[in-house]
């Protein structure tokens, strides 16, 4: 699973690095130092809307058209890849609604003795999760989830899942519409880069409220 991520940038970084040509944040800029976001934040998403690029602010914890109530965030952060086609949460999102969700790392737990131990996985720079999003009417809200897939072997070492992450040359075949189904599947694999760092790091991690830039901070263990 993904449940704690981070974004360390601001917007206009991420309207650089994604081609962006609409940010529909306007005012209220996305925060430029984000070090542990739980799922039902809002987060910046990009997506292909009405022909052109956008950033665009989520809920992060899709909610269907059909959702009667929030809560059912708390179930669908996280869509699994090996059954995105299947889930009736995210059957259309798969076909209709992909997105990019920008983060600089994620977070995942292991339990080492008494103690649920947080590391931190990065590559140094801007990672593109792949995700589905939708929107509420009721509600009216758009809200996204991140796809997660089988661990790499380093990721293994920790958890066994993680987010599906992107390589730049799939991003355009991942937000456009007219990329057919099949192709789409494909994209849902292990990273296979060799730059993924993990770092051991503090259990104040473990709060949702905390959000220090020590939130990233501790000893690399690659």
């Amino acid at each position: 699973m993904c449940g704690r991520y981070n974004i360390v940038t601001d917007a206009e970084a991420l309207v650089d690095a994604f081609d962006i040509l609409v940010n529909e944040f306007g005012e209220n800029q996305p925060g430029a130092a984000r070090y542990n976001i739980p799922p039902t934040s809002t987060v910046p998403i990009v997506r292909e809307h009405g022909q052109r690029r956008t950033l665009s602010p989520a809920y992060w914890g899709l909610l269907p058209h059909w959702a009667k109530d929030k809560k059912l965030a708390f179930k669908t952060f996280n869509a699994r890849s090996e059954t995105i086609t299947e889930k009736a949460s995210f059957r259309s999102p798969i076909k209709k609604s992909r997105c990019i969700i920008p983060a600089t790392g994620w977070f995942e737990w292991r339990k080492e003795g008494d103690v649920k131990q947080p590391y931190y996985f990065d590559t140094g720079g801007l990672i593109p999760f792949a995700g589905v999003s939708a929107w509420h009417p009721e509600f009216e809200m758009l809200s996204c989830s991140i796809i997660t897939t089988a661990s790499n072997p380093a990721v293994s070492r920790i958890h066994h899942r993680m987010p599906v992450i992107l390589e730049k040359d799939r991003i355009d075949g991942w937000v456009s519409p007219e990329t057919d189904m099949p192709q789409v599947l494909s994209l849902l694999k292990p990273y296979e880069g060799d730059d993924l760092v993990i770092t051991r790091v503090s259990t104040k991690v473990n709060s949702t409220r905390y959000n220090d830039p020590d939130c990233i901070e501790g000893v690399r263990v690659n």
